[in-house]
């Protein structure tokens, strides 16, 4: 693995002591446990192992010794930065066998491994200059990089480990050493682990090591066991043990709460007597059985170059290739299942992850190229940004910035050199590069297509005249009349229903149903979700999710039916283009009924929005009705209309708790301290799934429910996605599986569970059912599996409980709410006041506590009052977010958050969700010139 620390001088004792802690290491009497790197300390004459005094003189950035600092602009406080430690992590196993089982070779691959990461890191080098008073960035390229090797942990276990402190030096095309611009090097930190570990990997085949794979590229050398590993992971036990205090678990803390821990549990570093230390880890590994045999090395002819050049014609080479071709086509599957537009430093990462050790990177680019040239990858046009402009600076083509000039009256002549001078020199650079494919263009291209020559081809189903004489006397506000008129009046074959949150959808729909079928039209609705089908059946609307409909043998669609997609705004691109393809071949009429400014599609694609964007005829439901009190309807109507810095001004309620552990404590209590019967109307609203776990055990102890219950099996679905739920490595051991279908030829059977016992050798699953039967099979060929994470969950009588996966036999929807009634060892007994449900326990619960729920879940639903924790510091805290979050209360919406200065720019925070046909060509780039020339 690979984690980075930006160094300032107040870490020079840190910088200092990586020189100073490697001097006793097995491996340091090679000379090899410290090196420079980098084509700037090649221009500096530094070349060998490192040396301390001249090390600590370019920590202060004297290139010169005893000369003052060439960096210009050095702050003078401690905050000054000094440098980024990259620290290389090789796995537990590789550690192992390297440090006790003595295999030098393997330290040797792990420093080749680190210096090839290193490498394409210094491709990334950048630094500032100023020309004429106009900030410019320039490609340096250059690094200096002091590199040191350790081998044990803070808890003294083996630790295979190197920093590698790139300097705060770079050295410009003019010969000036300046500071270096590292932004883009921390950015591709994940990506450069990725290139270290597929490095490492490759090395360790070619050595004749088999690996075991894990999820995120990472992987174990299969001769050990994951035992024999945890006996040598007393750190990590460490770490574990703080974080299960704090409510966390290593699969879903953030990579900062992971930081925060390990700082908070790290010992002091002491140093103990080498030989001293190996006899005690060479006991441990023979208590622990441990097989540390050197395997013989791959003949040559198998062997890979992983260097950058063009490879020779072999087998090591036609694998490669292979691998190459099916890791990158894993990669565009994974990443655009999510998102229509991937950036090419996810692409390569996801796909050497995939890879790992069967292809580098290389292997990857050339893949790349290929699908490009062939046109199954559709790569966007180079654009470029103003190097003294921010990061989100609008990025456009050359050709686009050319037309800006000519706009501005210089000649065209004139205009292209001094682009092609901006981008030579820094004053344009160049942004990621992204891409998209072509069968997400024509998926798109298919949607706009069905709604554009869908206009004007039906018959109206009711008069207008008539119509509006009928709505003038009804309950209808403005919005509503609009959105029933446009539905019954239409001649388009596809129309739209923009509505914001509270606007009265529900009662809109009931009464252009019953225009539609008093005329002889059948209306049928699908949702995304079982809950919202529920909802729209008590409207008396035949509903189905959108999933069965489509999967459906018979679609029950003719000239006579009005199909409403509820909720539009969720559905991704692939679904509602098999919708919209329906409706159209049964001469249907299309009803998009949803709001753009909620949450989006888990899935790719943003349809609802781009039909509106081009034309879509579209009613606008303005008008809100949920909202009783003024300053807090008003508050959502400007969060509605992306506004959210002025909503956030009107609420009354926002509370500044900057410990994130105090406030949701603070959360909770407030919540328990509320009597019963506003309780029941209360629903708190957490960004991420680690406060709302923490929120709901805080409430079930101020309630006093914790320590009342029974403890029962729970199951917490895994996020995971179709192309990663083909590969066994992407399954962890103990997970379980729950089948969407039979599959006779692998032994499962639809709706059983079985837990997860090995996910090798080769992409193969051993799992065990529940009757203690043991199948493997290949999830190559059952893909439709639903993954669970096991949990136990102490349910208590009063507890409120969420149910989390659809139940036809009981008639129970993912999203229903329940109140606890009763639990015994056998069972648990569920109530809404009008219905009981009993669950036996004798199989893990599709349950969770429902205190506090994430912004997707609460997304539907309607409360007297709501708590929203808003953290400033996490990605989920956007304006989308808060929009959906505060939308959900009829009387009071209260927000707390970390930092009320910062919270204002958090809850503005746009989430892009990319359509391919947002990827610009030179053509799309050419008109949005001529439209800012204009």
């Amino acid at each position: 693995m690979l984690s980075h620390k930006v160094l300032t001088r107040q870490d020079v004792g840190r910088a200092a002591s990586y020189y100073e802690d490697g001097a006793d290491d097995y491996y340091a009497g090679e000379g090899e446990a410290s090196a420079w790197q980098g084509k700037g300390a090649e221009a500096l004459g530094l070349e060998g192992p490192v040396g301390g005094a001249r090390f600590r003189e370019l920590l202060a950035a004297q290139v010169v010794p005893g000369e003052p600092s060439v960096r210009s602009g050095t702050r003078s406080d401690s905050k000054d930065r000094i440098g980024i430690d990259l620290t290389f992590s090789a796995p537990k196993s590789v550690s192992l066998q390297a440090l006790i089982g003595g295999d030098e070779r393997i330290v040797e691959a792990h420093d080749r491994a680190v210096a090839r990461a290193l490498a394409v890191a210094e491709e990334r080098a950048q630094a500032r200059k100023k020309v004429k008073g106009e900030s410019r960035v320039e490609d340096t390229r250059n690094l200096v990089v002091a590199k040191f090797r350790h081998e044990t942990s803070r808890e003294q276990d083996p630790q295979l480990h190197t920093h590698a402190l790139v300097l705060n030096l770079t050295r410009r095309s003019d010969s000036a050493w300046r500071a270096l611009r590292n932004d883009e090097i921390v950015k591709a930190t994940k990506y450069l682990g990725a290139v270290y570990r597929a490095e490492l990997a490759a090395e360790l085949q070619e050595l004749g090591y088999a690996l075991r794979h894990g999820r995120e590229g990472m992987f174990e050398l299969a001769q050990m066991e994951r035992a024999q590993l945890a006996g040598f992971s007393r750190r990590a036990e460490q770490i574990e043990r703080r974080m299960a205090q704090e409510g966390l678990t290593p699969e879903h803390a953030t990579a900062e709460q992971k930081q925060r821990v390990k700082l908070a549990t790290r010992p002091r570093k002491v140093p103990v007597a080498r030989q001293a230390l190996f006899a005690e880890w060479q006991a441990r590994a023979r208590d622990l059985g441990m097989d540390l045999t050197r395997p013989t090395p791959l003949e040559s002819g198998a062997r890979r170059d992983t260097g950058a050049g063009p490879r020779a014609p072999g087998a090591g080479a036609r694998s490669s290739d292979e691998a190459a071709k099916r890791s990158v086509r894993f990669a565009i599957a994974h990443l655009t299942e999510r998102q229509a537009i991937v950036e090419e430093r996810e692409l390569l990462d996801v796909s050497l992850k995939h890879a790992m050790g069967r292809a580098t990177l290389p292997d990857i680019r050339r893949e790349v190229a290929r699908l490009c040239s062939t046109g199954y990858l559709v790569p966007e046009t180079p654009l470029y940004r103003p190097a003294d402009g921010p990061a989100n600076a609008p990025a456009l083509a050359k050709g686009a910035w050319i037309l800006t000039e000519v706009a501005r009256g210089v000649e065209r002549s004139e205009a292209r050199s001094a682009v092609e001078a901006a981008i030579a020199t820094g004053r344009l650079i160049p942004v990621e590069r992204r891409f998209t494919t072509q069968t997400a263009l024509a998926r798109e291209k298919r949607i706009l297509r069905i709604e554009r020559e869908g206009r004007g081809a039906l018959q109206p189903i009711g008069a207008a005249e008539s119509l509006r004489h009928r709505l003038a006397s009804s309950d209808l506000n403005a919005g509503q009349r609009a959105a029933v008129e446009l539905i019954a009046t239409s001649p388009d074959r596809v129309v739209g229903v923009q509505g914001y949150a509270g606007t009265g959808k529900s009662h809109m729909l009931e009464e252009a149903r019953s225009i539609a079928e008093e005329r002889g039209h059948r209306v049928v609705a699908v949702a995304p979700y079982a809950a919202h089908v529920r909802a729209l059946r008590e409207l008396g609307v035949e509903s189905k999710t959108l999933a069965s409909f489509l999967a459906a043998r018979e679609k029950g669609l003719d000239e006579k039916t009005v199909l409403v997609i509820d909720e539009a705004g969720t559905v991704p691109t692939r679904q509602m283009e098999q919708a919209l393809k329906l409706a159209e071949k049964a001469g249907a009429r299309v009803v998009l009924l949803g709001d753009t400014a909620q949450t989006k599609a888990i899935e790719a694609g943003r349809p609802f929005q781009q039909l509106q964007e081009a034309g879509m005829r579209t009613a606008v439901m303005a008008e809100i009705e949920r909202q009783k009190a003024p300053a807090l309807r008003e508050a959502v109507s400007l969060a509605a209309r992306g506004e959210s810095a002025s909503s956030l001004a009107r609420l009354s309620a926002v509370r500044e708790v900057r410990d994130d552990h105090e406030r949701r404590r603070a959360i909770a209590a407030d919540y328990a301290h509320l009597p019963e019967t506003e309780r029941a109307k209360t629903i708190v609203v957490a960004g991420t799934n680690d406060a709302r776990r923490e929120i709901n055990r805080a409430v079930r102890e101020d309630l006093g429910l914790a320590g009342r219950g029974r403890e029962f099996a729970t199951l917490v679905r895994r996020d995971t996605t179709q192309a990663e739920r083909a590969f066994a490595k992407n399954y962890a051991v103990g997970d379980i599986l729950q089948p969407q279908r039979d599959y006779p030829k692998a032994g499962l059977a639809r709706g059983a569970l079985y837990e997860v016992m090995e996910n090798g050798p080769g992409n193969r699953l051993t799992v065990r059912g529940e009757k203690g039967e043991v199948v493997e099979f290949s999830p190559m060929t059952c893909r439709r599996l639903s993954v669970y994470e096991p949990e136990r969950s102490e349910l208590a009588a009063g507890d409120r409980v969420r149910v989390t996966r659809n139940d036809a036999a009981r008639d129970l929807a993912n999203g229903d709410r329940f109140t606890v009634a009763a639990v015994t060892p056998a069972a648990v007994t569920l109530t809404d006041g009008q219905r009981h449900v009993v669950l036996p326990a004798d199989r893990p619960l599709h349950l969770d506590h429902a205190y506090a729920t994430t912004v997707h879940a609460s997304q539907g639903t309607t409360a007297e009052r709501v708590l929203v924790d808003a953290t400033t510091r996490s990605r989920t805290t956007s304006q989308e977010v808060y929009y959906v979050a505060i939308s959900r209360a009829r009387q009071e919406a209260r927000v707390y958050t970390d930092d009320l200065a910062r919270l204002p720019a958090a809850v503005a925070r746009e989430h892009a969700k990319h359509a391919a046909l947002d990827l610009r060509g030179p053509r799309a780039h050419e008109r949005s010139a001529r439209i800012r020339r204009d």
